[in-house]
C-alpha cells in the first residue's frame, strides 16, 4: 500500500528593495570597487605574462585587460565617485586642482578651467595613452570637468544619476 505524503516548505520571500539593486554600497564603496577594476584591470600579469620563456617562473594569466577607453571611463566615473566619497579619496581632488593650477596661475595667460578641460579632452580624443596613463587622464578629468561647470559637468550628472537609478547612492 502506497501512502502519499506531503511536505510544505515555506521558501524565504525574494525582494528587491526599489533603489537597492546593488544592496548598500555608498559612494565610497563604489569608488574602492572601480579603483580595484582600474588596478586589476591596467596592470600587466606577473612575470610578464608573455610569450612562452619571456618573463620566467609561473605564468601569471589576466582575463580581462581594459582598453584605452575603458581605462578613460573607468577612470572618469571613479574620479567622480571620489570627490563624492570624500575622506580618503581627496587626494584626486587635490591631484586635479594641481595639474589645473600648472594652467590657471597665470604662466599661459588668461586659462580657465574650461581651458584645461579641453586640453584633457583633447588629449583623450586624439592620442591612445596606455590603460594606466588613460585611467590617470579620467580621473583628473572628472576633478576638473566637475569644477570648470557648463557642459563639463555632464559627465559628473550622468555617473551621479546612474548610481542614483541603481540605488548605489
Amino acid at each position: 500500500m502506497l501512502h502519499h505524503f506531503v511536505i510544505a516548505a515555506a521558501a524565504p520571500d525574494f525582494t528587491v528593495d526599489s533603489g537597492h539593486v546593488l544592496g548598500s554600497v555608498g559612494s565610497g564603496g563604489i569608488a574602492l570597487a572601480l579603483t580595484g577594476v582600474l588596478v586589476a584591470g591596467i596592470r600587466q600579469p606577473k612575470n610578464g605574462g608573455g610569450p612562452e620563456g619571456v618573463g620566467g617562473g609561473k605564468k601569471s594569466k589576466i582575463r580581462k585587460r581594459l582598453t584605452s577607453d575603458q581605462a578613460q571611463l573607468t577612470g572618469i566615473a571613479a574620479g567622480t565617485f571620489y570627490m563624492t566619497a570624500g575622506s580618503i579619496w581627496t587626494a584626486s581632488g587635490n591631484i586635479s586642482d594641481a595639474f589645473a593650477s600648472i594652467f590657471t596661475s597665470g604662466g599661459f595667460g588668461n586659462v580657465g578651467l574650461g581651458a584645461v578641460s579641453l586640453l584633457l579632452a583633447a588629449i583623450m580624443y586624439y592620442r591612445e595613452l596606455t590603460p594606466g596613463r588613460a585611467a590617470l587622464t579620467g580621473i583628473l578629468s572628472a576633478g576638473i570637468w566637475a569644477q570648470a561647470g557648463g557642459i563639463w559637468g555632464l559627465p559628473e550628472a550622468l555617473v551621479l544619476t546612474g548610481a542614483h537609478a541603481a540605488g548605489a547612492l
